[in-house]
This record gives C-alpha cells, sequence and structure tokens, in this order.
C-alpha cells in the first residue's frame, strides 16, 4: 500500500515538475511595450487568382457571397511580444459559403484574405511571419480557428473557418492554391 501511495505521489510531479517544458511558454498577449511592425500592400489585383478559385469552388459547390476591400489587418506574435499590421489598398477578404449541406444540415464556409505586395519574397517573408505570430502561444495568440497560409506569385493568401468541424475545406483550398501557377 505504502509503495501503491508513493507512486501514485511521484507520477504527477513526472508531469508538472519538468520546468524545461514549462518555463518557455508563453501565454500572455503583446503588452504596452510592443513593438508593432508594419507591412505595406500595393493596390491589389486578384483576377487571375479569384478566377482560378471560382472554378475550384464551382466543383466543390462553393460559392463567394461576399468580398470586402480592407485597409488593414493586425496579428499577434506573444513570444516577442510584438504586433504585426499589414496596412494599405491591397487587402481582400472574400466569404466563400457551400451551396449544399455537407454534412446533413451543415453548410460549411471559411474566410480567404487576400494581400499584395510588390515582390514575391515581400509575400513569402510577410507570410513566414505570420505563421511564426499564429504558432505564438502554442498556437494560441491570435485565437483558436484553424487557418492555413499559402503564398501565391507576389500574394500572401490566409484560409480559415469558424467552425474546426470545417477545416478541412480551406485547407484543400490552400493546396490547390500552392499548385495553381
Amino acid at each position: 500500500m505504502k509503495k501503491l501511495l508513493l507512486l501514485l505521489a511521484v507520477i504527477p510531479c513526472l508531469f508538472f515538475c519538468n520546468d524545461s517544458k514549462r518555463k518557455n511558454l508563453k501565454w500572455e498577449y503583446p503588452d504596452e511595450n510592443a513593438e508593432i511592425k508594419i507591412f505595406s500592400t500595393k493596390t491589389i489585383d486578384d483576377k487571375e487568382l479569384i478566377s482560378q478559385l471560382e472554378e475550384d469552388f464551382k466543383k466543390g459547390k462553393f460559392i463567394i457571397d461576399s468580398k470586402e476591400d480592407g485597409k488593414e489587418k493586425s496579428f499577434s506574435n506573444c513570444n516577442d511580444n510584438l504586433i504585426l499590421k499589414i496596412k494599405g489598398d491591397g487587402i481582400r477578404r472574400y466569404y466563400v459559403k457551400r451551396t449544399e449541406a455537407k454534412p446533413k444540415n451543415y453548410y460549411p464556409d471559411f474566410m480567404v484574405w487576400i494581400f499584395e505586395f510588390d515582390t514575391e519574397d515581400e509575400a513569402e517573408e510577410v507570410k513566414e511571419e505570420i505563421q511564426e505570430a499564429f504558432d505564438s502561444g502554442n498556437g494560441f495568440c491570435n485565437g483558436k480557428t484553424p487557418h492555413y497560409l499559402v503564398r501565391y506569385k507576389n500574394k500572401f493568401v490566409l484560409l480559415g473557418t469558424r467552425a474546426h468541424m470545417f477545416m478541412d475545406y480551406p485547407k484543400e483550398y490552400a493546396e490547390k492554391i500552392k499548385n495553381y501557377h
């Protein structure tokens, strides 16, 4: 009986007393001393990308329900106490929804954000910094929403959904965008 009690006392310590795993966790959002890094977009021209996506959306029984031009979108990097802002006329958001229920009585939907930059290298750099922000705070710094990031030419595309059960749809279209030429 004493061995069992000793074992019950030691096992939790193995899980909770290991500081090497816990000391690097940072859950706080950027504070008032956070550095702000700004990325500037150029005027967006996403007709080519959207026409390719619309063909694939049609095959998957999805439509673009609405589109909005944006001027700014922010992301937080909790690990580096950093706020990343994307500003300019090169921001557009599309709301995409399925026209037929799947699974039964559910109409999957997701968002597609497109950010356009001067060069492919700049788009890739911003994509990598935003991915780092999404990974910060153990992946919770910018919320728990499933998201996928992909670069298409000089554009950085963010796809995400509010419902975890629909996460395969933005993932599928992110993979398609990777294969566009």
